[in-house]
């Protein structure tokens, strides 16, 4: 079964969620304001003219405000999930502010850049095939999880580092390791972004039937939306975590 976007909007949850569905309500009552002062014959058509392009304009001031706070939320939110879904050792995170253990991180780097390189220079000059930068920092990564502590830690988070700086396929390194919560926050993750993609910012404008003047008035302007508002969800290929860098061992 297909995913209707009414469907998605009312079965999702998290930052930026609530503000969405205040955007879409905002542009629902315009919308129905205007059909309300069409019908109306107990007014002139300069008042409802009135009544209408003021009702637009409060409206569209409000979107403006409130899409791009629904799609900031959602993306930070995006972004803490897929941390969360990245396996670490007990007590040890993806992101640490504390010197020494950036200090032990900056040691683990340099080792790992030194035992890929020893790898590559087995593959250039023996008979044997050395292992694969993908497949060195795997191992250490596994190794990381096993020892934990600050030095497993810091393992862990120069693997990511190094993954993240040469552009190599995060899931092919972690993903062995996940357990059921990492894959769900990796798949809220997913869902955040699709939501982000999806709020409108249009802000429809009053119909033919007020417009100022016999000409329609002056053209007003129209708020644009950010990838469009689909009726129906079609699947998208998970979004690329890091930016592509040169290897330092190449």
């Amino acid at each position: 079964m297909i995913a209707t976007y009414e469907s998605v909007q009312g079965d999702a949850r998290g930052p930026g969620v609530e503000e969405w569905r205040q955007v879409d309500k905002a542009r629902s009552d315009l919308s129905e304001l205007y059909r309300s002062l069409s019908g109306d014959d107990r007014y002139v058509h300069e008042f409802k003219t009135e009544k209408a392009w003021a009702a637009y304009e409060r409206t569209r001031a409000h979107v403006d405000k409130l899409a791009p706070l629904a799609r900031r939320k959602m993306l930070k939110s995006a972004k803490s999930l897929e941390r969360m879904s990245i396996p670490t050792p007990e007590c040890e995170g993806i992101i640490t502010k504390d010197t020494n253990k950036l200090l032990l991180r900056a040691h683990e780097r340099d080792r790992l850049e030194g035992l890929i390189s020893r790898q590559h220079k087995m593959a250039d000059k023996g008979p044997l095939k050395g292992k694969s930068p993908a497949d060195v920092l795997k191992e250490e990564y596994e190794r990381g999880l096993r020892d934990g502590g600050p030095g497993g830690g810091a393992t862990v988070r120069a693997v990511i580092g190094l993954v993240r700086d040469w552009g190599l396929d995060l899931d092919g390194v972690v993903d062995a390791q996940r357990k059921a919560h990492h894959r769900g926050a990796l798949e809220d993750a997913h869902s955040a972004r699709i939501r982000a993609d999806m709020i409108g910012r249009t802000v429809p404008e009053p119909p033919a039937s007020l417009k100022k003047g016999t000409q329609g008035g002056s053209p007003r302007r129209n708020t644009g939306t950010y990838a469009g508002a689909p009726r129906t969800l079609v699947p998208r290929e998970k979004p690329t975590l890091f930016k592509k860098q040169r290897p330092l061992w190449k």
